[in-house]
């Protein structure tokens, strides 16, 4: 019989043991959001093969430095042979094979060889360097809906409080009305009930808000619509002064890099266009096998190997045109350039103003929404007892709102301008 126990007791701890346990529900971060749309993004994966094509045009130019083989192989028939009927020299045969095979190396070709290829090596830098400008685009994107998610929430959260205070007012109220029912009494019951609903409204609009804002970091992201996300650890402000942010974004930022490989890549242009039109030279051998019928005295396999030279006399000034829109063009990418330095030393201006702005509203925020809570709760005691009207009081709840309004806006206000700077700086995502 103890046996029959044990056997059962087991059997209970292990069915326990090895049932299902509901998992956890998943709470997603910031990071989390950052790597899905690293991922799942169509613009991203647009960059990536623009970096494919750019390997493949490395590849195309070095083909060039390589050598050409060429194999060719012709049937001729002809109508009749010369002389006609035949005879001991036979200048047309009846039928005629041809076969060849040709090797060519460029030796010299103006230096535009080695500038292609240096060019197509400059695009692939380009087009990785487009990528990390789209990936920090994205992010954001990503970041600027991650904390409008966060912000629709915790309106949502401030609009269940005022709520909630509301109320308890409107119980009060109904507690006086109903021992006294003054027109005093009765007006103070009709805001308190008229309020109510004002923030039942507030709720369902609230509620909307975070819905579309969760709609919208689910498109960027692909991440569940429904999905719970956490608050990111505070950002800390960057303390280096606005030069020294200046300075280290023309030292970080991946558009300003590929400008000054465009200066590159036009300087490499003016190489190759002028190199178009100098002298080359090319190595060239071969073997050739020509056999006809009726035989003739040509039909032979025969080698040959030796130099090619071509030479350019006039072309009418085509050299110095394009030579010319070769430097145009190399002119304008150190304009763009320039111009590039001053916007990104305008966006960080801009966005370090708007990161210091924050700061102030926030520590101001801070301190406004103390005593806004010292005030309502002050003034909720003193309603209770009597001793001020329902004005006092709603006065008191809606300066209480607005303040925990405005302390939220402004913290998830500073982490996305953190995040803005750091995307200006040229280091967001790098790290």
């Amino acid at each position: 019989m103890m046996k029959i126990y044990l056997y059962i007791a087991m059997t209970l701890f292990l069915a326990v043991s090895f049932s299902p346990v509901l998992a956890e529900e998943k709470v997603y971060s910031l990071q989390d959001a950052y790597q899905s749309v690293i991922g799942t993004n169509e613009i991203l994966k647009i960059a990536e093969e623009g970096i494919s094509q750019s390997e493949f045009r490395v590849d195309q130019a070095k083909t060039y430095l390589y050598p050409r083989i060429v194999a060719r192989s012709a049937y001729t028939k002809y109508n009749d042979t010369l002389p006609p009927g035949g005879g001991p020299v036979i200048f047309q045969p009846s039928g005629q094979f041809s076969a060849a095979l040709v090797v060519t190396q460029p030796l010299y070709t103006g230096g535009r060889t080695f500038a292609a290829l240096r060019t197509t090596e400059k695009m692939l830098d380009q087009s990785k360097k487009g990528l990390t400008v789209a990936q920090q685009d994205i992010m954001l994107k990503v970041t600027e809906a991650y904390y409008g998610v966060l912000k629709a929430q915790k309106s949502l959260e401030i609009s269940r409080r005022s709520l909630d205070r509301l109320e308890r007012h409107k119980k009060v109220t109904e507690k006086e009305a109903a021992a006294r029912m003054t027109k005093a009494n009765v007006t103070a019951l009709l805001r308190a009930k008229t309020l109510e609903n004002q923030a039942q409204i507030g709720i369902v609009r609230a509620a909307d808000g975070l819905q579309i804002a969760r709609e919208k970091l689910s498109m960027l992201t692909k991440l569940p619509a429904d999905a719970k996300f956490k608050e990111p650890d505070p950002l800390p402000v960057p303390a280096e002064n606005l030069e020294k942010l200046k300075t280290a974004a023309l030292a970080e930022r991946e558009d300003y890099a590929s400008a000054k490989l465009s200066q590159g890549i036009a300087t490499e242009n003016i190489t190759i266009v002028r190199g178009a039109h100098y002298p080359q030279i090319y190595a060239e051998a071969g073997i050739t096998y020509l056999s006809s019928d009726p035989t003739t005295l040509l039909d032979a396999t025969s080698y040959y190997g030796g130099l090619r030279l071509q030479i350019p006399l006039f072309e009418g000034g085509l050299m110095r045109a394009e030579v010319a829109e070769a430097r145009s063009k190399l002119r304008q990418a150190d304009l763009a350039t320039t111009l590039l330095q001053r916007s990104i030393e305008s966006e960080i201006y801009e966005a370090f103003t708007n990161l210091r702005t924050t700061a102030s509203v926030l520590d101001t925020a801070r301190i406004q929404l103390k005593y806004a809570k010292e005030n309502f709760e002050a003034v909720e005691g003193m309603f209770a007892e009597g001793l001020v009207n329902s004005l006092s009081l709603i006065d008191a709840e809606q300066a209480l709102s607005s303040s925990e309004r405005e302390l939220m806006i402004a913290a998830y206000d500073q982490q996305v301008n953190i995040q803005r700077l750091r995307k200006s700086i040229g280091i967001l995502g790098k790290k």
